[in-house]
């Protein structure tokens, strides 16, 4: 959906037609898109939440996040490989920046899966175990462990806290 979305081209465009109600322009930007209204007001939120893209003046680390975030909900790899080509950098570039930033690739991977969860949690009505299917998790008890991790809180008892 991403990039059918992307391919747009102009999220202010979006937002502009959005913030003034208009309804019958919102139903031809998604017919001409081939997305429901649903799937276009998820990628708004999304860009609002993670950014298109990434600023140059932004450091690495965020970039990277930037990236990472985009990835994991869109259901794509967020190998290190798939990232560093992204970002137009050799894998061994990127780890050494990263370094620099203090920070390594797994920890940005981290970050970004407890986020998407958090975000899942409060917003979805998917359960624990699709939840971690989306966010790349084999075994749905990693996500258990991992959430615990993260939160003090396994993922079922959070959920009925914040719904």
């Amino acid at each position: 959906m991403l990039h059918q979305l992307s391919s747009f081209g102009s999220l202010k465009a979006i937002l502009n037609v959005v913030l003034n109600g208009e309804k019958e322009a919102i139903e031809i930007i998604c017919h001409r898109m081939g997305v429901s209204q649903q799937d276009l007001y998820q990628y708004v939120c999304q860009a609002l939440d993670y950014g298109i893209g990434y600023a140059p003046d932004q450091r690495l680390a965020e970039q990277a996040r930037t990236i990472v975030l985009r990835r994991l909900d869109a259901h794509q790899s967020v190998q290190i490989e798939d990232v560093a080509e992204e970002m137009g950098l050799s894998v061994r570039s990127l780890q050494r920046r990263l370094q620099g930033e203090e920070l390594t690739f797994r920890e940005i991977i981290d970050q970004a899966r407890r986020d998407v969860a958090l975000r899942l949690i409060r917003t979805s009505r998917h359960n624990i175990n699709e939840i971690a299917s989306v966010m790349g998790y084999d075994e749905p008890s990693s996500f258990r462990r991992a959430f615990k991790k993260w939160t003090g809180q396994n993922p079922k008892a959070y959920q009925m806290v914040v719904n």
